[in-house]
This record gives C-alpha cells, structure tokens and sequence, in this order.
C-alpha cells in the first residue's frame, strides 16, 4: 500500500497553554484537526476569528494596491509613449513574486512586527484613497471637456447668452438649416457660428416677450438649447479644465510613486498576511476543541510515522494532562496521505482528479502511472516530439518552479513523453519524417522507414495493437477487484463475479490477436503465422466459459429460482460491454494515425515551400517550427484528456471506489508563502 499509515492523536491540555501546544501542531505540517463530542464540555469559542481575518484582508489590500500601482506606472509609460511626452520618465518596478519560499519562523517574524507593518499598510491605503480621489476628479473633469466640446466654434463666453428685464439670449446647437433661421429672424436676431451646414450653433437674441416664439422655433427645429452659463468661452474652459486635469495628473503619479516607495515592504506584507491565515485556521480549530473550566481536548490524525517526534514537541510545549495515541478502528474515517515518491507524484494528482483513494483501499497509482504512461506515448507517438516534451517539461520545472499543482502536470508531460521517445523509435518516426525519410536526406538508401511497424504503412496492425492494450487494461482493472475481495475475504465474490470476467477477457484477448493477420508479421514472428491462426477455437471456449460461467452464477444471492435465471441471463448482456468497452481503446489508434497524418501532412507543405529556393529557406524553417508545435500541443492535450477518460472510466470504474479526502494538516494554507 502506498498509503501512509495515521494514527489518532487525543491530547488532553491545560486551557493556560492551549495557544501554546495549538502553535506547535501548526507548525509540525502533520497534524489535521478532526474533534468529536466529549461528554461534559462544550467548545470554547473563545478567539475572535473574524478579526483574524480581517486583518488579513488588510494586507491583502495593501499587496493588491501595490501591484495596481505598478500597472498604472505601467500604463501611464505606455500612454506617454504615445505622445512621446518628455516629462513621463517613471520606470515600473518588478513586483516581488505572487508565491514564494519561506518558512514559519519568518512568518512570526512578520506577526510579531505587525504594528510597523500596518503603519505602512496605513500609508498605502491613504496614498490608495488621495489617488483615487484624483483619478475620480480627473474623471469628471474629461467627462466635463465632452461637453463643452461641440461650443468651440463660438467664441463667446457661456455667460453672455442669459435673460435681461429686457431681453432673452440663448446659445442653440442642432442642425442649423436655412428654415431655422428664416423663422427665427422673424423674432430674433441670429448669429450662426462657425459653418451652419455642418457645426450646428446659433447665437439668438429676442425681446423677453418673444421668449416662448423663440422655444418653440428651437424646439420644431429640433434644437437644444446650451444649459452651461459659466464665465467663459469653450475654448477657455477646456484649457483651464486641461490646466487642472495635468496638475491632478502629477498629484497621482506622485501618489502612485508613494505606494511604489513600498515594494520592498510587499514580501513583509504578504507574510504577515499569511501569518493572520493560519491564526485564524488554528484559532478556528481552538474554537472548536472541547473545553471544560480547566482544560481542553485536541483530537485529529497524524502520519504514523511522525507520531513519536510530534509528541516529543507536544510534550516538550507543556500543560499536556494526557497524550493519546491510537490506531486506526472500524468506522474511522482517516484521511488519505500517499508516501513519497517523486515518480509517482504526477500520477498521484491524475487519481486525485478522479477521486482520492480511502484509506481503506489500495492506492491505484503505480498502475494508473503506468497505463498513463504507455498509452500517452502511443498517442504521441514520436521521437522528436518525445524529446521535446521531457525537455521543455523538465526545464519549466526547474526554472519556473511551478506551484505543486502545476509542476505535477509538467512532470507528467514530460515522464509520459519518454514513453512518445520509445514509440517514436518502434514506429520510426521524427517529427513526421520516417528512419528512411531521414537516411534518404543524408544520401544513404536502404535504411527501414521503422524498427517494428509505421502506423501509416499499417495501420491494421495499430488497431489491433490499441485493441490488445484494451483488454490488457480491462483485465488489469478485474483483477484488481478480484485481489481486493480475496483481501476483503469475499472469497465467493472474487471467484464468481471478478473471476469469469477476467476468463471472459482472457478469451477475448486470444480472439483479437487471431484478428491480427499474422501472415503479415505482427509482432515480428514471420516464421510462426500458424501461432496466431490457431487460437480462434481456444479464445472463443475460453471467452464462452468465462460467459457461462457469469450466467450460472450471476444470480446466487436471489432467493428464488426465477430471480436466480433472470439475474443469470441479465449477465448476457455483458457480451455488448465487453465489445463497448473494448472498442474505446480505438481511440488510442485514432487519435496516434491522426497525430502521424497531420505530420506528415505538414512536413509536405514544408517541402513545398522550401522548394521555390534557398532565400525561402528561414521561411520554411519558421513554418516548420510553427506547424509541428501546433500538432504536438494538439496532440498532447488529446492524449491527456482521452487518456484520463480511459483511466477513469475503463480502468477505475472496474474496481476504485475512492471517495477518500486527502490529509489537509493545521496551518498548511498560505496564499502567498510556499514553504521549502
């Protein structure tokens, strides 16, 4: 099993030091709080969470503003370059790392200077509010340039156009026609302003009396009248509100260089932070312990292979009345902890995808590791695809160094694409060109295009491969049933219901290598065709035994001889999933013919264009680069994905149950923090 063995950790403290010992739990990454009732006590409650977490949505409003300062800079950069204005000479500061190492006693660190921090988290949030008031400002006053754009063309200020004891003045814009003013020059005098036809402004001035005249002309004309009456015309307006606009402009860059001077102090920030995450996850947890007027009860699972150390420490804390450790019972529910194993990781994360074992059950992984692995490098299929794959993987894991998540998926890439390096070699492809395609630039002849088959040439002989790898799957995955309930001591199970199936299989097995046409040389065994030819007969015995006998047995545990044929005979109905299930493993043949036609496909537009001359060359060579990374990031992702679909569905659905929940310790959830 590659499980971890848990123990059940009851620790029985003094409440004085219960913050202590809480403090030791969290740190050891190996302890996962799992309280249950004790009678006479209740949880104490005690720690005001909610503040935790307040404090540390503080800081992550500080780290926040910091990075959107950076933008801005940012931005404002890319805005000056535009009109190249020699006054913007900010450079943008690079932002510490969103995710980054560190360990617990730099994040005490941080708590115990918290004060200091905030200081500075006070002063980014005040230079955070002065630069959104200016940008707010700066907002307004834009909006306010829209508006007085379409008066340009009058030169007048806006004040001039008012109501007298005597007189009625307004300021109209709109489709200034020819009509408008012969009507309004009945009541009024006009002054259009600019080109009529086109700006669409006209001064009127009327006797008071004429006021509704006036509106009314306006209003037929579909005419508005100006609702600005400032002291000033258009133009002056607009440059004083520029004047402002610039000098609030300087006032956020200044406040945005305020909150930039606080880089340095981001690593600071985030620590503290995530420092305020755990609190608030062990205060959580110390909420829920069961207290009485003295004590308290910790409870929660703990690797076995820990527990002597952790205890030492618990100890070592003080204020333990009693540390108890006890085995896994009936009707636990531990967590799932698999050991380490660097190999299988990747594909630890790939059954996690599907579900985590339980504790109960066999991890799946060594064997998921290895169909995965198989069947993604038939998928790939190629040995220039293959190399590529594990060294861009393992290169990316070095350099990038990936959140676990991430850097699993890279792993797996590039473990499973040694495999795409082994069928490259057997079906003699690289990059979509064969062994004899590559001999033959070279000058050399009779060189085989592959070592054992190209898919292209044969593809008969890849369906039956991707068949046979089917039912070796199928089996695996029944037999894995079968060794659970042998390990369960359903003895009768086992036999009955797992052990027919794998005969079934068994047949089946023999009848697709009959389906192999060995006269053609599958496999590589010219000299004994007869070998494949004779197992028609067997494979269908075996195939009908394994049938038989599921039909006999399939009802034993109905109480009724009728129940008993019913359920038997239902068991015939197994003979359709076997060819269903069976038949999903084409989609190994489909998706590598694919991946090898695209090649080939591309590597002919590539000559095609190479030929028009050595100038085109370079040009070729980018294309070449392009197109083969377009089919091998294609073809990656559908050997992923149908590769997870064979796993969990064919493979897992034959014997996993999963339903487990993976070991979650105290204090392990940082959003900023990675620990080394």
């Amino acid at each position: 099993m590659a499980l971890v063995e848990m123990q059940k950790l009851r620790i029985v403290g003094l409440k004085s030091r219960q913050a202590d010992i809480n403090d030791v739990l969290a740190k050891s990454g190996k302890f996962e709080v799992s309280t249950s009732p004790v009678p006479f006590a209740e949880a104490s409650g005690s720690i005001d969470v909610e503040k935790l977490l307040t404090l540390k949505a503080r800081c992550a409003v500080a780290v926040d503003a910091v990075a959107s300062a950076n933008a801005r800079i940012a931005d404002i950069i890319k805005k000056a370059g535009k009109t190249e204005d020699p006054a913007v000479t900010h450079e943008p500061i690079k932002i510490k790392s969103a995710r980054f190492f560190s360990n617990a006693e730099e994040l005490d660190d941080a708590g115990a200077r918290a004060d200091g921090i905030f200081a500075k988290i006070d002063e980014i949030d005040r230079l955070v509010s002065l630069g959104t008031g200016y940008r707010s400002a700066m907002g307004k006053l834009t909006a306010k340039n829209k508006q007085l754009a379409p008066y340009l063309a009058c030169g007048e200020k806006f004040s001039e156009f008012r109501e007298t004891d005597k007189t009625y003045s307004v300021l109209a814009c709109g489709k200034v026609t020819e009509s408008a003013l012969e009507e309004l020059s009945t009541v009024a005098l006009t002054v259009p302003y600019g080109d009529a036809k086109s700006c669409g402004l006209v001064g009127v001035v009327a006797l008071k009396e004429n006021k509704e005249r006036v509106a009314e002309i306006l209003s037929a004309h579909g005419l508005s009248v100006c609702g600005i009456n400032e002291d000033g015309s258009a133009e002056e307006l607009i440059r004083k509100n520029d004047a402002e606009i610039a000098a609030l402009a300087d006032r956020e860059k200044r406040a945005v260089d305020g909150i930039l001077a606080y880089n340095e102090d981001v690593c600071d920030i985030k620590k503290l932070h995530d420092f305020y995450m755990i609190e608030a996850e062990k205060a959580a947890a110390s909420n829920a312990y069961p207290v009485t007027a003295s004590t308290f009860v910790a409870e929660g699972w703990i690797p076995k292979p820990s527990a002597e150390a952790l205890v030492s420490e618990v100890g070592k804390a003080g204020g333990a009345v009693a540390i108890l450790l006890d085995d896994v019972r009936d009707g636990d529910d531990p967590p799932t902890l698999y050991k380490e194993n660097k190999i299988l990781a990747p594909y630890q994360s790939l059954t996690d995808g599907y579900s985590p074992p339980s504790y109960f059950e066999f991890d799946p992984s060594p064997f998921t590791a290895f169909f995965f692995f198989v069947f993604f490098g038939l998928m790939t299929a190629d040995m220039g695809y293959g190399i590529v794959l594990t060294v861009g993987a393992f290169l990316a894991v070095r350099i990038m160094k990936p959140e676990k998540g991430m850097k699993n998926l890279m792993l797996l890439i590039g473990y499973s694409s040694i495999a795409a390096i082994v069928w490259g070699i057997l079906f003699g492809s690289v990059f979509g060109l064969s062994f004899g395609d590559i001999a033959g630039l070279f000058g050399a002849s009779g060189v085989p295009s592959a070592l054992w088959f190209n898919p292209m040439d044969d593809p008969i002989q890849l369906m039956i491969l991707s068949l046979l790898f089917g039912v070796v799957h199928i089996t695996c995955g029944y037999c894995l049933h079968f060794a659970g309930n042998i390990t369960n001591k359903k003895i009768t199970d086992a036999l009955f219901d797992d052990g027919f199936q794998i005969v079934t299989y068994v047949g089946v097995f023999l009848l697709v290598l009959w389906l192999g046409n060995p006269k053609d040389g599958m496999f590589m065994i010219d000299s004994y065709p007869e070998a494949f030819s004779a197992l028609l007969t067997p494979g269908l015995i075996i195939m009908a035994a394994g049938l038989v006998g599921t039909v006999l047995t399939k009802g034993r545990k109905k109480p009724s001889i009728g129940g008993k044929i019913v359920t038997g005979l239902s068991g015939l109905y197994g003979i359709v999933n076997i060819l269903s299930d069976v038949l999903s493993y084409a989609r190994l043949f489909g998706i590598t013919i694919a991946s090898c036609a695209i090649a080939f496909a591309f590597n002919i537009i590539i000559e095609m264009v190479s030929g028009f001359g050595i100038a085109i060359i370079p040009i070729a060579v980018v294309l070449a680069v392009i197109l083969h990374a377009f089919n091998m990031a294609m073809g990656v992702l559908s050997a992923y994905v149908h590769n997870a679909r064979l796993q969990y569905l064919e493979f897992y659905g034959k014997f996993y149950t999963g339903d487990g929940h993976t070991f979650v310790p105290l204090g392990g959830k940082t959003k900023y923090v990675r620990f080394a």
